[in-house]
């Protein structure tokens, strides 16, 4: 993703609260644990996680298990957490020095271990949707949403799924 866009998103994170009018998509969509999850994110995940869902709404998905992984998509950031800093940071090195981003690691406890949690934030995320009994096609949704799209072999469901959830994550 472009230095531009996360510009835009930081821009918008520093405002956000999460809008209530798409709480209904909460309860629709999570169950007690999965709600729980949810609201152990940050106001500006939370916003986020409602756009991403409201903007797949909005395209005309009702598959279930998009909406939910749309809702859920960024959850393992809670195990930082990551804070706005954090994502400053990640986007710099990620662009300045690639090669660092793909060593930088970090323990329990360190200021690193934020970035740690940032760059396998789908993995963490994905078992802790598991962990709240979400369906294995959430479950594997999460895991894959920061992943590139592959070429070379025709598209399943999940893949058109997956594409649908990172085209709405990039415009929001």
């Amino acid at each position: 993703m472009g230095v531009l866009y996360r510009v835009r998103q930081f821009t918008l994170a520093l405002g956000a609260q999460a809008n209530r009018e798409r709480a209904e998509d909460l309860t629709q969509h999570l169950d007690p644990r999965q709600l729980d999850l949810f609201q152990q994110m940050s106001s500006v995940d939370q916003h986020h996680c409602l756009a991403v869902a409201g903007s797949l709404r909005e395209a005309g998905y009702t598959d279930a298990s998009v909406l939910r992984a749309g809702l859920l998509h960024d959850v393992g950031k809670t195990l930082g957490p990551v804070r706005i800093w954090h994502r400053v940071l990640a986007v710099l090195v990620k662009a300045l020095f690639p090669s660092m981003w793909d060593k930088l690691d970090g323990e329990p406890g360190t200021w690193l271990y934020a970035l740690h949690v940032h760059r396998h934030h789908a993995t963490l995320g994905a078992e802790l949707a598991a962990r709240a009994g979400c369906a294995p096609e959430v479950v594997w949704l999460v895991a894959h949403h920061e992943d590139q799209q592959g070429e070379g072999r025709p598209a399943d469901k999940m893949d058109n799924l997956l594409a649908a959830l990172q085209a709405a994550d990039q415009i929001n």
